[in-house]
């Protein structure tokens, strides 16, 4: 089945989510209030009209004739104001205006008296509507402000909003409400729930690390950990239970598997060899010698079946320094004799100083033996096999055999398999040093040697640095 590898994190999932619902919030907080202004008249006429005394305010601040504000040219039958200064009544009189004859339909009896448009009180809305004439759109708005020592008093009145205006206002109003709320709360809020988040998912992290360790496991290891259930939410711990059974059947189904390719190997190892004993009392002949050579062919199918168990099992014990140099040159001492009886050499090379490495020496010692097995079985009489140990941990074993075809190289590992052209054999020696090689996070691989022949690279770099010290780092990086 094929599997889709997520391009986002869900904390980043989360922060993308945020950003929508915060646009979608802003995007109806902006209608809530466009609609509300829009339907409330009044409030937005009132609005638009402090708007307008504050533009006043401002230019009488400045020195400057608010008259020449461009509503009141551009928009003469809609815009105008009146300017008074002094506290008292009878001391006010009129200091600037424009288009004053707007004031008329408010005081129709007392245009010609300036100082009764200053009458209403401060901040109060009027509007000359009528019962009658409800859509009557005129308003004006007193207001008040000291401008140094002198007092102010100003009022605007308003037909219609030809010029927009009110634009302005909606403008404000939105940045007030709106935009300046949105652009303060919704960082504060992203960030503490980004960081809710992280702390939130901490527990899910260190899981998926545990788990990712156990996929590591599968190739080095057979002896799985389980996850752990410390601090997880219910959602999670569900999840991990589930994983922690699913270990359980696959470490139990391991180990059936490795006790019976045990009990199977030891079981049969008697009746062959009784079965071989007694084919040596039988008359010599060409059916005895067939049948004697299918026995042994078994034997060491057997053995090596042995073998693939014992290093299974070794595999669950704790890691030990070890040297990889002396490790091979006993096998290669061990070896010699087999070499000598077929006229062949065995080279040893080997750094000035020890190669220490940390693992099994058992195991290590039998993917060794293998390859060079295989190089002794393969390679003509007379000829040289070559082992040296690399400084970076490697064991390089070299022959003048017949050499293996690109195709094969990676085939050769797999168990059981045999080319057309190989002697006879089980099939399961190299199958096992590469599985010794994984168990140590290293490999093994085929290359041509120059001149004609195999270089097998058995590579244990990787398992130079003791478990718990790998453990300890790992965890310091986290």
């Amino acid at each position: 089945m094929p599997t889709h590898k997520p391009r986002w994190r869900l904390r980043s999932l989360l922060a993308v989510r945020l950003a929508l619902v915060s646009v979608g919030v802003t995007l109806l907080l902006f209608a809530f209030y466009f609609t509300k202004y829009v339907m409330d008249k009044p409030n937005l006429r009132r609005l638009t009209l402090a708007a307008e005394t504050n533009a006043i305010f401002t230019a009488l601040r400045r020195d400057e004739d608010p008259a020449q504000l461009a509503q009141y040219k551009q928009f003469p039958q809609a815009y105008g104001f009146r300017v008074y200064d002094g506290r008292a009544p009878d001391t006010r009189h009129l200091v600037a205006q424009a288009n004053s004859e707007l004031f008329t339909s408010f005081f129709p009896t007392h245009a010609d008296d300036q100082t009764d448009h200053v009458a209403i009180a401060e901040g109060v809305l009027v509007s000359p509507g009528s019962d009658d004439r409800p859509d009557l759109d005129r308003w004006m708005l007193t207001d008040h402000e000291d401008i140094g020592e002198k007092a102010y008093w100003v009022q605007v009145v308003m037909i219609g909003d030809p010029g927009g205006r009110w634009w302005g206002v909606m403008a404000d109003e939105m940045l007030e409400h709106v935009v300046i709320p949105v652009l303060t709360v919704v960082p504060a809020l992203g960030l503490a729930m980004m960081l809710t988040t992280a702390i939130g998912l901490r527990p899910l992290e260190r899981t998926a690390r545990q788990v990712a360790a156990l996929g590591e496991a599968v190739g080095t290891r057979p002896r799985f950990t389980p996850v752990s259930t410390e601090k997880l939410p219910l959602e999670f711990y569900e999840v991990v239970t589930a994983i922690n059974a699913m270990l359980g059947k696959i470490e139990r189904a391991f180990d059936l598997q490795k006790q019976f390719t045990s009990d199977a190997a030891h079981e049969l190892r008697t009746p062959l060899a009784i079965l071989l004993l007694q084919l040596d009392q039988l008359p010599p002949g060409p059916v005895v010698n067939e049948i004697r050579e299918s026995v042994q062919k078994l034997t060491a199918l057997i053995e090596e079946l042995l073998q693939f168990a014992q290093a299974e099992n070794a595999s669950n014990e704790e890691r030990q320094a070890v040297d990889l140099v002396a490790i091979a040159r006993e096998v290669c001492e061990e070896l010699a004799s087999s070499a000598h009886n077929r006229e062949q050499i065995v080279e040893f090379e080997t750094p000035d100083r020890a190669v220490i490495i940390f693992g099994h020496r058992p195991l290590i010692e039998i993917a060794i033996r293998n390859v060079v097995n295989n190089a002794l079985k393969y390679s003509p009489e007379g000829t040289t096999i070559s082992v040296s140990v690399d400084p970076s941990s490697q064991v390089v074993i070299s022959d003048a055999g017949p050499g293996i075809r690109d195709e094969y190289k990676e085939l050769v590992f797999n168990r059981f398999w045999r080319g057309k052209r190989r002697p006879a054999g089980a099939g399961i020696g190299l199958a096992m040093v590469r599985r010794i090689a994984e168990l140590y996070g290293g490999d093994v691989h085929v290359e041509d040697r120059t001149g004609g022949g195999t270089r097998v690279v058995l590579n244990f770099a990787a398992a130079g640095t003791p478990p718990l010290a790998k453990a300890a780092v790992a965890k310091t990086a986290a």
